[in-house]
């Protein structure tokens, strides 16, 4: 059977879940603020200042382009007069797409073609990508890139196309049960067939580029996370991983060279470490992190170590807010994750003096963190100056590690009970965010970054408010959309229905509590991209009388 509705309501007929009695909360408008950028030098040289970047105006040739292989450019002559100064091409200087347009003409070295879909990529993708956050990550600094490595290059290209093929063979026929169209590769657009023309360029300019046996830790970081954007777009959770685990690699050398120890990682790859375009990555690496709270294993990221999580005593600002929490939610998430390993193995672990102390630590960083970004709230607000949708996602994610923390120690399934107020509160704005007419990002099909999809599938799975879990599975179901590496609406919905659905088997009354001996967790997840299908297993929250356990196994497919 066909399907007849296009993104991004496809499912709406799905919709089964949805409580007539919801009143919709009041829209929130969005304060957009300009980036602030501090005083730039004239006197660097003419490498540094084309990159965009700090130079140590050694001479004749500065070491920063010494240590990076790049031949210096030297530095320029100051002229005695206003008229006889010469002005440095800048080749690019973008900045949200929404504030100022990009000239293709003047962007980057290639055909017609392929500035037409890096001007897709400037205009539409980039911006759909970053997510909620500080987007100049993609909005600046992978364009500045662009000019001078070919392998981003040529992956920003595909990445246009793929997104163009996706906007042009969305209509009814070509969707798949996850609210996206099905690849054919014997029937595919010439927008998707150039994009993998130009991503197998893009793999093959990397591979040149590290031919000289040096890491290249900028263009490597970068070009593994377009890599993995690219993957992901496409619905290959298989080859999104693959550039994952690279990456994840090389962040691993990098934390051990940042520490002063010794590390796989060469002097001119070291330098780059001084750049914030790294530590960016670091943050967009931490954000993927937290995925494996569902993303079936085996998960490739280095294990962060506990006790380097600190938080500071206030907050200058609110992206200095953000950037913090990024770090303490991969912590959280992580302690999470091991405590359910713990649980199904070795439960008095969890119950021994060494877990404790991390669980207390945890508790006590969270604290921490709230009680400075109520400060920094307090003081943005009062200008006005806040961010309304950036704050509903950070109160989002503070609810779910608050949740995620109580769990990971010894407890029941019946725990989860006690934060239906928290649940709750995921709902309204995660509604307020998916219904904003003023928010870009929310007719975008696919971003990297973490949005609702995660919290409204742990909503569901976890907590057994009916009329709680009914909400968390129609904004699932409302939306075709993609987040971060495997996170599509349609099948997390699915998978939360069936719970939902074995859950409350012989339960009439809406306001029955859900017994223990009812409950069900997700023991067991198998995703296989290629052949597009999930398979789910479930366990009893407890044993029978008997002593054994009840399990219920599935599989979806689209």
């Amino acid at each position: 059977m066909s399907l007849r509705h296009p993104f991004p309501n496809v499912y709406k007929f799905f919709n089964q879940f949805a409580d007539p009695t919801q009143s919709s909360p009041e829209q929130s408008s969005r304060s957009q603020g300009l980036r602030k950028s501090g005083p730039r030098s004239k006197t660097g040289c003419s490498t540094c200042k084309q990159r965009r970047v700090k130079c140590d105006e050694t001479k004749p040739g500065c070491i920063r382009c010494q240590n990076l292989g790049r031949e210096c450019g030297g530095y320029q002559v100051e002229a005695n007069t206003e008229s006889e100064k010469a002005v440095a091409p800048v080749a690019i200087h973008p900045r949200p797409v929404s504030v100022m347009p990009y000239a293709p003409s003047s962007a980057i070295p290639g055909n017609q073609e392929e500035r037409r879909y890096f001007q897709r990529f400037c205009d539409k993708t980039s911006g759909e990508i970053a997510g909620e956050f500080d987007p100049t990550f993609w909005t600046e600094k992978v364009l500045q890139l662009c000019h001078t490595d070919a392998p981003i290059r040529y992956a920003t290209i595909a990445l246009g196309a793929l997104a163009k093929s996706l906007e042009v063979t969305s209509f009814p026929t070509r969707l798949s049960l996850s609210g996206f169209p099905q690849i054919d590769v014997r029937h595919m657009d010439e927008h998707h067939s150039y994009a993998l023309r130009q991503y197998s360029r893009a793999i093959g300019a990397l591979r040149t580029v590290l031919s000289d046996g040096r890491r290249h830790l900028r263009t490597s970081l970068t070009s593994c996370v377009l890599f993995m954007t690219f993957e992901a777009l496409q619905g290959s959770y298989d080859g999104s991983l693959t550039h994952l685990r690279g990456g994840s690699r090389l962040l691993a050398d990098w934390r051990t060279a940042r520490k002063g120890q010794s590390s796989r990682l060469s002097q001119d790859s070291l330098s780059e470490i001084q750049d914030g375009l790294v530590d960016d990555l670091g943050r967009l690496f931490a954000r993927l992190d937290v995925q494996g709270l569902f993303v079936p294993p085996p998960y490739p990221m280095p294990e962060c170590d506990w006790e380097d999580i600190m938080i500071a005593d206030y907050f200058s600002t609110f992206h200095e807010a953000k950037e913090s929490f990024d770090f303490l939610m991969q912590g959280i998430a992580q302690f999470y994750l091991k405590s359910i390993g713990h649980a199904q193995q070795h439960p008095d672990i969890l119950a021994s003096t060494f877990w404790i102390s991390q669980h207390t630590h945890y508790s006590n960083k969270l604290n921490q963190w709230r009680s400075a970004f109520q400060v920094v709230h307090a003081r943005e607000v009062k200008t006005g100056a806040v961010l309304t949708e950036a704050t509903n996602v950070l109160s989002i994610y503070y609810n779910l590690a608050t949740v995620l923390l109580a769990s990971s120690v010894q407890h029941s399934e019946m725990l989860y009970d006690e934060f239906e107020a928290l649940f709750a509160e995921i709902i309204t704005k995660s509604h307020q965010l998916l219904t904003n007419p003023d928010e870009p990002t929310n007719t975008a099909r696919y971003t990297l970054d973490m949005g609702t999809i995660l919290p409204l599938a742990i909503t569901a799975i976890k907590c057994r408010n009916k009329r709680i879990r009914r909400q968390s599975i129609a904004l699932l179901w409302s939306k075709a959309r993609r987040e971060g590496l495997c996170f599509d609406t349609i099948t997390v919905a699915r998978l939360c229905a069936w719970l939902s659905s074995i859950e409350a088997e012989g339960i009439l009354e809406e306001s029955e509590m859900i017994p223990e001996s009812a409950r069900y967790v997700v023991t067991y997840l198998h995703i296989n991209s290629e052949e597009r299908w999930l398979a789910v297993q479930l366990t009893s929250a407890i044993a029978k009388e008997d002593g054994t356990l009840s399990y219920k196994e599935t599989t979806f497919s689209w």
